[in-house]
């Protein structure tokens, strides 16, 4: 058994400056039918990074802005764990070059993870694993994806859909008595629901001016490919048994999900309000900032709470992508809940 338990010191996200009306966006690019998608997905507006940003600048403003807040030294820092699906470069790891531009300390252990929809979630089960075997007082998780630049220009359902994010969580050990109540599942078998199919020369699928050209579906080699109906039954017939003995707990009043679009949303809302048996409360942020991937968790609770107290304990989980899911129950209660600011 694990001697400490898992303080939320803090949180912050990041968005780009520029946001986007999709009644506007269907409007310009006379989408099909495109008023309906959106009262479907239930997304209004996003924020889309420029050409020249990456996912780490997003970051960075994060984490300077968090550290500040909660009065951080960076010296006590021992651990920075980078979470996205696009990184800065395929190597070497964004989170070497985060700590350079962070001037964290050279002796702290610093490495990324490619998760999408179950990053942040499964970051920190990651995190806390390390901190208790290694010791680590203090550590940084940096959660975030500029998913927006991986979709081809004329994939209009799925320009409409995600949105750009970054995040900061800070973290440290706790002497409270807290059961976490990590879980997990991974499922191979829909890899390819979610998949970008070329990346690199050594991939699966090596790079080349034809997966850079050839196009099916307003779709190449090197855009987003998105199964949505698989992701949809996904999540609909896994999610609800994955955790509702967990909502159902002693003490659980928000359950804070990946916002994939507004039908999972609420489907899974109101299958697990039929099995509940008492209210849980599902914040969302889908309509203002879309689906921010792994970003999507922490973009909820700043948009939901930021300067303000959430009682209780919480349940976060993430699914999508892998296929994977994975949810760990939290005490927000003490967390330091920052305004989520402009990049």
């Amino acid at each position: 058994m694990n001697k400490f338990s898992l303080k939320i010191k803090g949180i912050s996200c990041c968005v780009p400056a520029r946001r986007i009306s999709n009644s506007a966006y269907v409007k310009k690019n006379k989408v099909k039918n495109g008023e309906k998608l959106i009262s479907l997905i239930g997304i209004n507006y996003r924020h889309q990074a420029e050409k020249d940003t990456c996912t780490s600048d997003l970051v960075e403003k994060a984490i300077n802005k968090l550290i500040q807040r909660i009065n951080w030294k960076k010296s006590e820092i021992g651990l920075l764990i980078f979470v996205s699906q696009t990184a800065d470069y395929l190597t070497p790891c964004t989170s070497a070059i985060l700590q350079e531009k962070l001037k964290f300390p050279k002796n702290l252990l610093a490495f990324d993870i490619n998760l999408g929809c179950s990053g942040y979630s499964h970051g920190i089960g990651i995190c806390y694993a390390l901190m208790n075997t290694l010791n680590i007082k203090k550590c940084i998780l940096a959660v975030g994806d500029i998913s927006t630049q991986t979709i081809n220009i004329m994939d209009h359902s799925n320009k409409i859909l995600f949105g750009d994010a970054g995040s900061a969580t800070a973290l440290e050990l706790s002497k409270d008595k807290i059961d976490h109540e990590f879980k997990y599942m991974s499922d191979g078998s829909g890899y390819n629901d979610i998949i970008i199919p070329a990346h690199s020369l050594s991939g699966r699928n090596k790079l080349t001016i034809k997966s850079l050209t050839e196009t099916k579906d307003n779709k190449n080699q090197v855009n987003l490919h998105l199964n949505g109906a698989n992701i949809y039954s996904f999540a609909i017939n896994n999610v609800p048994d994955f955790v509702i003995k967990n909502l159902n707990r002693k003490g659980i009043k928000y359950c804070f999900f990946h916002q994939a679009n507004k039908m999972i949303q609420d489907q899974l809302a109101l299958s697990l309000n039929k099995k509940l048996n008492k209210k849980v409360i599902f914040p969302n942020s889908i309509e203002y900032y879309g689906n921010t991937s792994s970003a999507s968790i922490p973009v909820t609770i700043c948009h939901n709470f930021y300067n303000k107290k959430i009682s209780g304990l919480s349940l976060l989980c993430g699914f999508g992508v892998g296929l994977s899911m994975s949810s760990i129950i939290v005490d927000l209660s003490r967390t330091t809940i920052l305004k989520i600011i402009k990049y």
